[in-house]
Formats: C-alpha cells, sequence, structure tokens
C-alpha cells in the first residue's frame, strides 16, 4: 500500500497545483477511502475551493478530466446507465470494484442480479444471501428479503433464485448459469463441506 502511496504521490507533484491537480487529488482521496467520486462532486468541490471561478469553467473541468484519465495511470472513468460519469484511481480499488460501487448507486434489484449471475456464470458458484449485508453492498437482511420478493414478481429476474443448505444458510443462483442440483451440491460445499475438509 505504500508503494502505491508512493507512486500517487509522484504523479500528484507532476499534476501541479492547479485545479488538475486539485481532481486528481479529490479522485484518489475518494478511492482511498472506498468510494467513486462523480463529475458533479468534482466541480462542487471546486468551486467550494474557490478553483472553479465560473460556470465556463465547468466545460474546463471536463476536458481537464479527459486529459488527466489519458496521462495517468492511476485514474479511470466509468459511466452509469444514466451516462453520468463517476472516477476512481487504480492505486486503491480495482475495476471490478468500481463498477459494483456504480452499480450500487442504481437500481438494486440490477446490483444483486448481476452479481448472482456473475459468480453463476463465471466462477461457477452460487452466492450467500448474507453476502449482500456485508461491505461495499451494506444492505440490511429485510432490504435484501423485500428486493428478493420484487425480484420474484418481475420477469426479468425470472432466473434468481434460491438454495438452502443442510445448515439453514440461503444461497441465491441463476438458472441461466447454473442447473439446480448442481448449484444445491455448491452450496452444501460452500457452506458446509469446505470447512469440514480442510
Amino acid at each position: 500500500m505504500k508503494k502505491m502511496e508512493n507512486a500517487a504521490a509522484v504523479n500528484r507533484g507532476k499534476e501541479g497545483d492547479s485545479a488538475a491537480g486539485a481532481v486528481a487529488v479529490m479522485i484518489r482521496q475518494s478511492s482511498k477511502g472506498g468510494q467513486l467520486i462523480s463529475e458533479a462532486e468534482i466541480l462542487g468541490r471546486l468551486d467550494d475551493q474557490h478553483l472553479l471561478p465560473s460556470p465556463a469553467e465547468g466545460q474546463a473541468v471536463a476536458t481537464t478530466l479527459e486529459k488527466l484519465i489519458e496521462e495517468s495511470g492511476d485514474l479511470k472513468e466509468l459511466t452509469g446507465q444514466d451516462g453520468a460519469r463517476s472516477y476512481y484511481s487504480s492505486d486503491f480499488m480495482t475495476e471490478a470494484y468500481a463498477r459494483l460501487l456504480l452499480q450500487k448507486k442504481g437500481d438494486r434489484l440490477l446490483l444483486i442480479a448481476e452479481t448472482v449471475r456473475e459468480n453463476s456464470a463465471l466462477y461457477p458458484r452460487p452466492v450467500p444471501l448474507d453476502l449482500f449485508t456485508k461491505p461495499p453492498f451494506g444492505l440490511t437482511q429485510q432490504e435484501v428479503l423485500d428486493d428478493l420478493e420484487r425480484m420474484g414478481s418481475e420477469e426479468e429476474y425470472r432466473d434468481i433464485v434460491s438454495t438452502t443448505t443442510s445448515t439453514s444458510r440461503v444461497f441465491l443462483y441463476s438458472t441461466l448459469h447454473l442447473e439446480p442440483d448442481h448449484a444445491s451440491m455448491l452450496a452444501e460445499w460452500l457452506d458446509v463441506g469446505q470447512s469440514n475438509n480442510p
């Protein structure tokens, strides 16, 4: 981690004390804190710091952001479904984590479904229901249960189903990628078998 902070410090030195330097610092600080920062937040902070003297400067900041992304090795841009842009530093978070944070700002049902589908397709494995109560998701158990109930009534989420292990732990999987028996076996292994067979 120290090595990454030193590399970030070198980059900050190159970016100077201008608005560009301030923007780079904002992005890195947000990422270090485990958060994305939106373009609107950047503009607001620059305005608060009196580094944005006029509204016309907002367009200049957009150009500055594009240039920063091109020139820095660690600053990255993500675009949400609504077209809004957010930024992060790869020195402090992975692209996968940043994308998850971006999805979290949107539709929770889609966030849960895409996480379950990705795990079912890529790994392949079901995910424990309680995964969504932990960071970076941070949902309450009741929110997850309410969201699953809503998903059950919407056609686009019909592939998201659950299986329960012998310890009564609930796992979710996508029927697009896992067969029910295979998903149940994998859930049992993840919940019970894995810890009993070190």
